[in-house]
């Protein structure tokens, strides 16, 4: 395995062991779980911090915090804030060159606002912190509410 796959395996790895963690705007702290796998505090985080969490904890970026932003900004301003962060990190690609570790962003309101982290197999398998959900959850990326969203993809890693 490459040192590139080995690090968007710990990243899938490391997004899905967020799963089970509640919704918390601008929250940072994974559910914690006992030795049986039981969730034993929910904790907290949203679309953006989880991304922040899950490619420091992976070792793929250095830690980030994320600047405080209300949680409707998106509804009131077409400031593309959090693509902002993500492109001081990633570097935009194309939906066919998504693999497993990549980011898709989606529009909602007027700015490309939330944030999910693709999954193995790949595309579209992703892993997000849904405030609808109030939790972060493994869905896919292309169809339901997400099917008809624009959406952009993201890499940490060089394009192929």
């Amino acid at each position: 395995m490459t040192d590139i796959a080995a690090a968007r395996a710990r990243v899938a790895a490391e997004a899905r062991s967020w799963i089970g963690t509640s919704y918390h705007h601008m929250g940072t702290l994974k559910a914690r779980r006992d030795p049986a796998g039981k969730i034993v505090d929910k904790g907290g985080v949203d679309c953006a911090t989880l991304l922040a969490c899950v490619y420091a904890d992976a070792g793929v970026i250095p830690p980030v915090t994320v600047p405080y932003y209300p949680p409707d900004w998106h509804m009131h301003r077409s400031a593309e804030r959090y693509m902002a962060t993500v492109l001081d990190h990633a570097t935009e690609i194309e939906e066919n060159q998504a693999l497993m570790g990549d980011v898709v962003l989606y529009r909602f309101g007027r700015a490309f606002s939330h944030g999910a982290i693709i999954v193995d197999p790949g595309w579209p398998q992703i892993v997000h912190s849904r405030w609808r959900a109030n939790i972060v959850h493994e869905d896919r990326g292309d169809i339901g509410e997400w099917a008809d969203q624009k959406r952009r993809f993201f890499t940490l890693w060089p394009a192929v």
